[in-house]
């Protein structure tokens, strides 16, 4: 155990050193020492100690982990001749830390947590998956000099949308004072089955006025819909209104109205 803690207080400091002292992501990798990544199905000659599978029992020291917003994802960590060696999980990119040590959460952020899966796979599993989480992700065995499998992580987001009422996407739009302002927000999975949260409404990042209606239905393939109208609209109506998914995706419209002629 006092090794252990050695090991964790010694490469809590070179990430604090690393974070200030070395930005730059080609930097961080020759730090780290990051071994160049491989085809999955290519062996690699070892000596003795502890080496990286996939499910297949092919020697790996690279993957990559695509994942779907909201969902958990499980980076897997198959070790091999571990002989007692510690295996700690890192986040090397964007931003450094220390996740897991052992079975043990080492970060205070709860989505990340060990899931073992006998008989030898260190699963690092995030839950309520971010965009902010995405990245490159160290599975690391402390032996001297560490033996690390890098896995790339890839964010799928629902796709979400503005469009008017002839069902063209916008950006800006100018209407007349008096006219009829009608938006609809289409928010679609980012692949079949899953769910998203319902797609809200907000002006100038506030509650959207009183007078404003909206209207929430369902399209196909999983879609939905929510529907702002305005019925004569005046100047102060103008505004960036924006259509969010929970805290997942945004997208904005910037509506002008302009004193008719």
């Amino acid at each position: 155990m006092e090794n252990c803690g050695s090991s964790v207080a010694s490469f809590s400091a070179e990430l604090h050193r690393l974070h200030h002292q070395q930005r730059d992501g080609d930097h961080w990798r020759q730090q780290l020492q990051l071994p160049h990544l491989r085809h999955h199905n290519q062996r690699i000659s070892h000596g003795r100690g502890p080496y990286f599978e996939n499910a297949q029992g092919l020697e790996i020291n690279g993957s990559d982990n695509v994942a779907h917003l909201g969902d958990t994802a499980i980076l897997d960590c198959r070790v091999v001749m571990l002989s007692g060696k510690m295996v700690m999980w890192i986040r090397q990119s964007p931003n450094a830390a220390l996740l897991t040590v052992g079975k043990n959460t080492h970060i205070s952020d709860p989505r990340y947590e060990v899931r073992f899966k006998y008989p030898n796979n260190w699963r690092l599993a995030i839950s309520s998956i971010q965009k902010e989480d995405h990245g490159v992700y160290v599975c690391q065995v402390n032996t001297h000099p560490p033996k690390m499998l890098v896995t790339n992580v890839t964010i799928l987001a629902p796709d979400i949308r503005i469009v008017d009422e002839a069902n063209h996407e916008l950006r800006d739009r100018y209407y007349k004072t008096g006219s009829i302002i009608e938006l609809t927000c289409i928010a679609r999975p980012s692949r079949p089955g899953s769910k998203v949260p319902r797609p809200m409404w907000r002006k100038n990042d506030e509650p959207l006025p009183e007078h404003v209606n909206l209207h929430h239905s369902n399209g196909t393939d999983g879609e939905l819909l929510t529907r702002l109208r305005i019925e004569e609209a005046s100047k102060s109506d103008s505004g960036e209104f924006a259509c969010t998914i929970g805290q997942f995706s945004t997208t904005v419209v910037n509506i002008h109205v302009l004193n008719g002629e």
